[in-house]
């Protein structure tokens, strides 16, 4: 047996093979994301109903599927924010493709491990209404002051389409683990509904008063009245004041009674998911015909 023993010991090393053979195999390597941006380019972010969204400019190779997995997301969450790719998936150099963006991929201030070289400067649009203590309170969490002097700027007076840098973004592109899990609502599927439906309608953009009962406890439906809008189909009604929009299924006409400036009525249900307050607001509508 001690003969025996270094024999096989030594069969074993002149066939290495069959040692690596029996131990466990290594995970792959995630394959890292290829950078689509450096520090030389820009991001500008707009908000809407409280969510950031950054406009990419679109470079030579760049394609959806490359976009997407820069960004986190999904073909279908893409498709979602810039609809006419489902029609035309092209991507023209120089365009702008409408990212949704975590607040933790914001880089708010420059910390000890910060590389310049490493980061893409984000630039927030000024929007008509916009003033400077709620662009910096309300959507980033920054002091006014740090705005002020990151910009250079002598008094808080701003104006519509002013670019302002607020923050920055890593180039290496933000990890699908950041973004939130999707939960789908029924908002989200009257959404689908109206953009199957305007295919084969007439698209009709108003606005006017729209109006809900307040008192009333009802839930569940999100449905609405109107005087033109095709009976069964979807509409959407927005609320300038929040930027939140509903889809609504049109069940019938607004009845004989109600004033001419009355646009919409909306279910309580509907209401409420544009932050209503009053039973009459102004809103903006879209609708098929």
């Amino acid at each position: 047996m001690r003969r025996v023993l270094p024999l096989f010991i030594t069969f074993l090393f002149s066939f290495p093979g069959l040692v690596r053979s029996q131990a466990a195999p290594k995970e792959p390597a995630k394959e890292p994301v290829a950078a689509l941006l450096t520090s030389k380019d820009s991001l500008f972010l707009t908000v809407s109903e409280g969510k950031k969204f950054l406009q990419h400019p679109v470079k030579a190779k760049q394609t959806l599927f490359s976009l997407a997995k820069y960004y986190g997301l999904t073909l279908e969450e893409l498709y979602e924010q810039n609809i006419q790719f489902r029609t035309d998936p092209t991507l023209r150099t120089g365009a702008r493709v409408k990212i949704p963006i975590p607040n933790r991929a914001l880089k708010r201030y420059k910390n000890s491990k910060f590389v310049i070289s490493r980061n893409v400067p984000v630039y927030y649009v000024v929007q008509p209404g916009d003033n400077l203590y709620q662009i910096c309170k309300r959507n980033f969490g920054m002091p006014v002051d740090s705005i002020l002097k990151r910009n250079k700027l002598k008094d808080n007076n701003i104006r519509p389409g002013q670019l302002l840098l607020v923050a920055w973004m890593g180039v290496d592109g933000i990890p699908v683990e950041w973004r939130p899990v999707r939960t789908f609502t029924k908002n989200d599927a009257m959404k689908e509904r109206f953009e199957e439906e305007k295919k084969h309608k007439k698209e009709v953009v108003s606005q006017g008063v729209c109006f809900w009962q307040k008192d009333s406890k009802e839930k569940g439906d999100l449905y609405a009245m109107h005087r033109e809008a095709a009976i069964g189909t979807t509409m959407a009604i927005t609320n300038p004041m929040g930027g939140r929009t509903v889809f609504a299924k049109v069940i019938g006409r607004i009845p004989s009674g109600y004033e001419s400036n009355i646009e919409v009525i909306l279910s309580p249900e509907a209401a409420r998911t544009l932050g209503a307050r009053d039973p009459r607001f102004f809103v903006k509508v879209k609708f098929l015909k």
